[in-house]
Parts: structure tokens; C-alpha cells; sequence
């Protein structure tokens, strides 16, 4: 008889370590797809259709790779080209009620007539980014121009 328990016990303790691996292996899948989920919502391109200046700095047409950081609304965005940044400042996360139907920027006239980027939304997110002056205080639509992006 006491091999019979003994055998019990032992298939008990090879189901214990097989429920705590697959335990294990389930908490490492959840994981990894969260950082992977949180990996790519702080990223976005940018496609400006023409020059804009963006921290005192002209952007000439093109496509642009867009990375923000920070917690709550205040972020540090950075601009890139692929292979450089061009351009780091301070911006304003916004959230939005609704996804934006499209991606695209703003931009508001300075007094010398140069475009300036204030704002860049991206097509199904509910948020959006804000820059400069902009991220305190929402320019009227009569000032702001829109790109697609």
C-alpha cells in the first residue's frame, strides 16, 4: 500500500509543476504582448506636403518619424528623418473624444510668413499632439492651415 501512495503523490507533484509552468508561460505571453502593445503607441510618421518650421528649425517636405515620452500631458517629442533626429522639444498629449479620421499636422503663420507646426493628429487615435504655442492655447480656425499626413 505504500507504494500506491507514493505513486498518488508523485503524479500529484508532476501536475503541480506542470500547472506552474503553464502558469509561468502564460504570465511571460502576457507580458510580452503588453511591452509590444506599449511599444508602439508612442510612435507615428508624419508626412508634411510642404516646409514647416518646427523648433526654429525648417522641415523641408517629406516623411517624418514622430516619438513622444513622458507621462500625463506634458511630453518630449522627437522628430526624425529615419536616420537622425532633427528636431527634440516639448509638446502637449491631448486626448480626444473621437479618433481622428485621418492623420495629418497644422500649422500657423508667424509674422514673417514661415509655417509653423502646431499640431499633429494621427487617423484612428484619440489623441492628438500639440506644439508650442498651441499646447496653451488653441489657435481659431481662421489661423490654422491643415495638411494630411
Amino acid at each position: 500500500m505504500a507504494c500506491f501512495r507514493e505513486a498518488k503523490t508523485k503524479g500529484k507533484v508532476t501536475l503541480m509543476k506542470k500547472s506552474k509552468f503553464g502558469a509561468g508561460l502564460l504570465a511571460f505571453s502576457l507580458l510580452l504582448a503588453a511591452s509590444a502593445i506599449a511599444g508602439n503607441s508612442n510612435k507615428g510618421t508624419l508626412n508634411v506636403g510642404e516646409t514647416v518650421t518646427v523648433a526654429g528649425k525648417q522641415l523641408p517636405a517629406g516623411r517624418y518619424q514622430v516619438e513622444w515620452a513622458g507621462n500625463g500631458s506634458n511630453v518630449e517629442l522627437s522628430i526624425s528623418d529615419g536616420r537622425t533626429t532633427v528636431a527634440k522639444l516639448p509638446a502637449q498629449f491631448i486626448p480626444l473624444k473621437k479618433a481622428e479620421a485621418a492623420s495629418g499636422y497644422s500649422t500657423k503663420a508667424d509674422q514673417a510668413g514661415n509655417k509653423l507646426l502646431t499640431e499633429i493628429f494621427f487617423g484612428g487615435k484619440k489623441y492628438q499632439l500639440s506644439i508650442g504655442e498651441a499646447s496653451t492655447a488653441t489657435p481659431t480656425p481662421s489661423d490654422k492651415t491643415e495638411g494630411s499626413n
